[in-house]
């Protein structure tokens, strides 16, 4: 594998009576946890893809498939006889997901979220977004004030689950406004504080996406 490359998966599809079995004994113990059949389906859907993706492009099946986890919790995919491995992450919101698999060498974050017409944006923001970009939504129309947050979280999220330091970063991350010639900018004011470029994805209507990359600095 020599570049990224994004899986759109619709959560709500049938599944097949393998895609249960290809799940480790953590993963259908966290299904079960789940409160509702359609949630335990969902998540199912999208771990069941992922493990599928992963052994498409590793050549392992997907039930052998071995995951680690970072200090901060972020996995990785342990691949036996010191194979180097493709970084991936997952993201899900209600019906659609995006797994993100980057060649060796690199890192990914994706993020998927619905936009929710029943969020108070603006004060969301104010806690959670830099000054400049609550200011960058407050002069919008209330349709792309709602739209813009989405974008915007969407692009932290993203960019906090490349870096590893978890959500509690989200508050440091920028975006932003000009754009360069490998798109819009994100940065942290907190380690490890480089800049770097997010893409925007089109997933369905009602919903924003977004992913980031970087070179793995370990």
């Amino acid at each position: 594998m020599t570049r990224l490359r994004v899986w759109k998966i619709h959560l709500d599809r049938p599944s097949g009576p393998g895609w249960w079995r290809s799940l480790s004994d953590t993963e259908r113990e966290r299904a079960r946890r789940l409160g509702s059949v359609r949630e335990r389906h969902r998540f199912t859907v999208a771990h069941a893809a992922l493990r599928a993706i992963l052994g498409e492009v590793c050549g392992v099946r997907a039930a052998r498939l071995a995951f680690g986890a970072e200090d901060g919790g972020r996995p990785y995919l342990a691949l036996p006889q010191g194979r180097a491995a493709p970084d991936f992450n997952l993201s899900h919101s209600e019906e659609w997901a995006l797994v993100a698999v980057a060649p060796p060498g690199f890192r990914v974050g994706v993020d998927v979220e619905r936009i929710r017409e029943d969020l108070d944006c603006l004060a969301m923001a104010g806690s959670m977004y830099q000054p400049e970009e609550v200011d960058r939504l407050r002069a919008a129309d209330p349709a792309g004030c709602r739209t813009g947050y989405f974008r915007l979280w969407t692009a932290k999220e993203a960019y906090v689950k490349t870096v590893g330091v978890g959500l509690a970063g989200l508050r440091d991350v920028l975006v932003h406004e000009e754009s360069t010639a490998h798109g819009t900018v994100l940065s942290s004011s907190s380690p490890p504080g480089a800049a770097l470029p997010v893409r925007w994805l089109d997933v369905a209507p009602g919903y924003a996406a977004a992913v980031v990359t970087a070179a793995d600095a370990s």
